[in-house]
């Protein structure tokens, strides 16, 4: 592999890095590789999950040292206002109650609004820009493509 090409694991194709057709192309296969495998990936979960399951354990302990545990399923939710309701009712004690029910703030920004803001005052914006930093985020390319006749 050199500046100009790059090999496909995959497939072992040979991408001409120069050309952009070739590269979309490329992305389109990985993308295509990497569904199949997550498709692949759950189906021999799902087989260890069930396996699990008949031997009534979480581990599997197999041939050459390997073993296979399994985690999650399921995970509780509550109602918490109901369980609120229905603690208090029973005699919990508030400060009790505060410590299993803890409130959870999160602030997020409205980037349709910030932009309204931003171009209808000029005070807005720089406030705005002030508060603001760019965050490094991974690049994402969709590849599409049409169906052959």
């Amino acid at each position: 592999m050199n500046a100009t090409t790059a090999v496909v694991p995959v497939t072992g194709q040979l991408v001409d890095l120069t050309q952009p057709a070739e590269v979309a192309g490329a992305i389109g296969d990985i993308d295509q590789a990497v569904r199949q495998l997550r498709e692949l990936r759950d189906l021999l979960v799902e087989t260890i999950v069930e396996e699990c399951t008949r031997q009534g354990t979480k581990t599997l302990h197999l041939e050459h040292g390997l073993s296979a545990k399994v985690s999650g399923g399921t995970r509780p939710e509550y109602d918490l206002e109901t369980l609120a309701d229905l603690l208090r009712d029973a005699g919990l004690p508030e400060d009790r109650l505060e410590q299993l029910i803890v409130p959870r703030v999160e602030y997020r920004l409205d980037q349709a609004v910030a932009r309204q803001l931003r171009g209808a005052n000029a005070m807005y914006a720089e406030a705005l820009n002030a508060c603001r930093t760019d965050v490094p985020a991974p690049w994402r390319v969709t590849i599409e493509r049409k169906a052959t006749p």
